[in-house]
């Protein structure tokens, strides 16, 4: 597999599996993985310009994390993509005692030891903002700084008290972070990212709230890729870098993605327990679809649920 753009490694399945959707609907052939893949197996994809590999960090400890994903950063790295990508939520789910972004990223360090890691959760596409170092999200309600979401600041397991990305992360890690907003992305955001790393700053967050500052993050990452080649983000940093791609020529547009035609009956699998699932789960119902509730334990064989305090 030659010429890879991009490998990621994401926090949970869903999250890893958007950043190939996103890749793919551009046009950028794309595959995701569970595990580590062997050799033969990379040889049946070796089309692909992207790799992805699925964990279960999100639902982690820092102790677990530090002790895993390493090994995992480096079967990626060993495929030497020009951006490593560790994929996040683009609601920052994360705290010091699970998910810890922190962690991830001292561990992609070890692995890739990047001049600084550009830190990038908002998705436009996806009513994820980020404004001044602050994260808004949207909801059925509007949109809403991410401190005062509905669903994200009273989340069971990472509850955000705080909207300023930087602030949240200051509790999962002591390196050094800076901000490039929205008027430096509109000015002169080289000259921003110089001045960073030349204050040491070993993390970047920036914003994006629309295609001229989405296309500028873009910019910023892949052309720095040889010094900052280390990624944090949602799959928003994948919509930020085909903006750019496509707006620089080197990604024509795709085609419209075709229709898989008219079936007799379709089939939705859930395993969200979020609010706003519910609300979909209820429209569903109210709209032709049978539900049926499913003991996702019952084919893995688990007998307990698992929590944070359970062994993992």
């Amino acid at each position: 597999m030659t010429d890879l753009r991009l490998a990621w490694l994401g926090d949970d399945f869903t999250g890893a599996a958007a950043v190939m959707e996103v890749l793919t609907f551009a046009g950028v052939p794309s595959v995701l993985f569970t595990e580590p893949p062997s050799a033969a197996l990379l040889a049946r994809f070796a089309d692909c310009a992207a790799v992805g590999l699925a964990t279960t960090a999100r639902a982690h400890g820092p102790a677990w994390m530090a002790q895993h994903l390493p090994p995992l950063f480096a079967a990626l790295e060993a495929l030497r993509p020009q951006i490593l990508h560790y994929k996040i939520c683009s609601t920052f789910d994360s705290s010091p005692h699970m998910g810890s972004i922190g962690t991830a990223i001292a561990a992609g360090l070890s692995v890739r030891p990047s001049h600084a890691v550009p830190l990038l959760t908002a998705a436009p596409a996806m009513r994820r903002y980020q404004a001044f170092g602050h994260l808004f999200a949207g909801s059925p309600q509007g949109v809403f700084r991410l401190d005062r979401h509905p669903v994200m600041a009273h989340h069971p397991a990472t509850p955000m008290p705080e909207s300023d990305l930087l602030a949240h992360l200051a509790a999962q890690t002591d390196l050094p972070t800076a901000l490039i907003d929205l008027e430096a992305l509109a000015a002169d955001p080289q000259a921003r990212l110089e001045e960073a790393l030349a204050q040491g700053v070993r993390i970047l967050s920036i914003d994006s709230m629309d295609p001229a500052s989405e296309a500028a993050a873009g910019a910023l990452i892949w052309e720095n890729r040889a010094r900052t080649g280390l990624v944090a983000g949602s799959q928003g940093v994948e919509y930020a870098l085909v903006r750019h791609w496509q707006q620089s020529g080197t990604l024509p547009p795709p085609s419209p993605p075709a229709s898989a035609g008219r079936v007799a009956q379709i089939a939705a699998v859930s395993g969200s327990v979020s609010p706003v699932t519910s609300a979909q789960l209820d429209w569903a119902g109210r709209h032709g679809f049978a539900l049926l509730p499913f003991d996702a334990r019952a084919p893995v064989g688990r007998t307990t649920i698992w929590t944070p305090t359970s062994p993992a």
